[in-house]
């Protein structure tokens, strides 16, 4: 098969004087790139290399492709996520993951979390804060809270003054984000434990990934630390699989991820994000479509521990998206043809 990869790097960010340090953490560095289309080619695909949603415009018309492996975060704006998928779509061109509406959804951790709640999935508390009256939502939340960017990725915003306890840190931070980010906040109840990732894969059939956890400075009990975008530079955060919980709270974890995935009509794979409570009791945090599938995320790790491969699950990937459209793979240069 001939596989197009569309993709956003970080050297595409054009910077401005006024771009937070973290503007361009959403986007891959040319090793995610290296790896994902040598993945590819060991099962014998030819790999194209597009890029971005300008690249893939110039080239629209005249693609020669059996199916395109969209990795693109996009650049600007809360549906940027949505672009290439909708063009790829308008023009009848089949690709692998989600559509341009989980992907818009899910970008945005308020509307995917309104999601959550109508599905009786369990999610921190929260309310939205783009102005100090929108503080008086507070009433029915208790401190510490944390304060997100409501449609952001990456960690972006994320700091250790991100934890509020009270009223004065809350605004502070809510204005810091609507300031900088240029967006609405998203404040969360704060779950005080342990934080876990789930990759799930597949369709009507998807299958939850191994449990992984979170360790910080070595730490897997976490209590009042979290993700901030200077841990996931550097090297105090790892990713520990399997995880260090019990077989009943990996279960009650992974049927979480499988029903967050399926609220959310996530397509071909996914990550799935928790904290769990002091209680043992699991919340979502969000779920990202876009997972990285970089060599430092874990899609390079729990492999490892179901007896596969990197190369393996990436190309359990493309089946999955193959199924899903009613097509089977052929030959390296064979054309996708209709499933019997």
């Amino acid at each position: 098969m001939k596989i197009g990869l569309t993709y956003d790097l970080k050297s595409d960010w054009v910077w401005k004087d006024t771009d937070p340090k973290d503007a361009n953490a959403e986007l891959d560095k040319p090793q995610t790139v290296e790896e994902i289309s040598a993945a590819l080619e060991s099962s014998g695909h030819e790999v194209i290399r597009i890029g971005g949603l300008k690249d893939l415009m110039k080239v629209i018309h005249e693609l020669d492709v059996d199916l395109i492996f969209n990795i693109c975060e996009g650049l600007a704006g809360r549906n940027r996520e949505s672009q290439v998928p909708i063009i790829l779509e308008m023009n009848g061109i089949p690709f692998i993951g989600a559509d341009a509406l989980s992907l818009g959804i899910t970008l945005d951790k308020v509307i995917a979390k309104k999601c959550f709640v109508a599905d009786g999935i369990p999610t921190p508390g929260f309310f939205v804060a783009d102005m100090e009256d929108d503080l008086k939502a507070l009433n029915h939340l208790s401190f510490p809270l944390i304060v997100k960017t409501r449609y952001e990725g990456t960690s972006k915003g994320l700091s250790d003054q991100s934890r509020v306890e009270d009223y004065e840190a809350l605004k502070r931070q809510v204005d810091f984000i609507n300031q900088t980010y240029h967006q609405p906040a998203l404040v969360e109840e704060f779950i005080s434990g342990r934080e876990f990732t789930v990759a799930v894969i597949g369709n009507k059939d998807c299958e939850a990934m191994p449990v992984v956890q979170v360790s910080i400075d070595g730490n897997v009990e976490l209590n009042d630390e979290f993700y901030t975008f200077e841990r996931v530079t550097c090297d105090s955060l790892r990713y520990v699989c399997p995880a260090q919980i019990s077989t009943e709270l990996a279960r009650r974890i992974k049927e979480l991820a499988v029903r967050a995935y399926k609220s959310v009509d996530c397509r071909d794979f996914g990550r799935v994000d928790f904290r769990v409570d002091k209680k043992g009791d699991p919340f979502v945090l969000e779920i990202n479509p876009l997972p990285a599938l970089g060599s430092d995320d874990i899609f390079h790790i729990f492999p490892k521990i179901m007896g596969t491969t990197y190369e393996e699950i990436i190309n359990r990937i493309v089946t999955c998206a193959c199924d899903r459209y009613g097509l089977k793979q052929q030959n390296a240069r064979g054309a996708l043809t209709s499933s019997p």
